[in-house]
């Protein structure tokens, strides 16, 4: 069963893209913290991802304890990086800010709804994977739009397009072809 709450939409979304969840709760040094969640990217660890609900806890406490594994890292000279997830009612204008000076805040919004998954996408891009299309699939399209625009073209360039598929050796072969042609067309106009 899929966990459905924001904190689980969240976390399922993070570890599809590849981050690893602490499972036995944050611990900087000594000093362990609570958050619902917290992540780091599972092929190297320099960004590390709490996530929190401010529906269950009020904006102070949850500005206490980021400022405190915000000291924390601090303390223990960590390179890491330091992202906040809020899920639930949007935080307001000072808890923002004040989250802000010391980490990335995320805050997610309404992720309730048939389309949750599309927006929480959306407030999580910075931190999920890029996807990009196949350079096949867009060599192929355009291919095939060139093809279809090359019929109100002359014989001699749709025979270039005809063959640019078959690779750039083949363009080449067919362009001196053309090339000699041409050179003996002329000659034998001139004689």
């Amino acid at each position: 069963m899929t966990d459905s709450t924001p904190v689980g939409r969240v976390t399922a979304a993070l570890e599809d893209a590849g981050y690893q969840r602490i499972s036995s709760g944050l611990q900087v040094g000594e000093l362990k913290f609570q958050f619902p969640a917290a992540f780091v990217k599972a092929k190297s660890s320099a960004e590390l991802i709490l996530v929190a609900d401010i529906a269950s806890e009020s904006e102070a406490q949850l500005t206490r304890k980021v400022d405190g594994v915000a000291r924390a890292l601090d303390v223990a000279a960590s390179t890491r990086s330091l992202t906040l997830v809020v899920t639930g009612p949007r935080p307001s204008a000072a808890a923002l800010e004040s989250l802000g000076r010391v980490c990335r805040v995320l805050p997610t919004g309404d992720i309730s709804g048939d389309d949750g998954d599309e927006v929480l996408k959306n407030w999580l891009a910075v931190l999920l994977p890029l996807s990009l299309p196949q350079p096949e699939s867009v060599a192929g399209d355009s291919l095939a739009r060139i093809h279809v625009a090359a019929q109100n073209l002359d014989d001699t360039t749709r025979k270039l397009i005809d063959v640019a598929s078959q690779g750039e050796g083949a363009v080449s072969k067919e362009l001196y072809s053309i090339i000699d042609t041409a050179a003996v067309q002329a000659k034998e106009k001139t004689t």
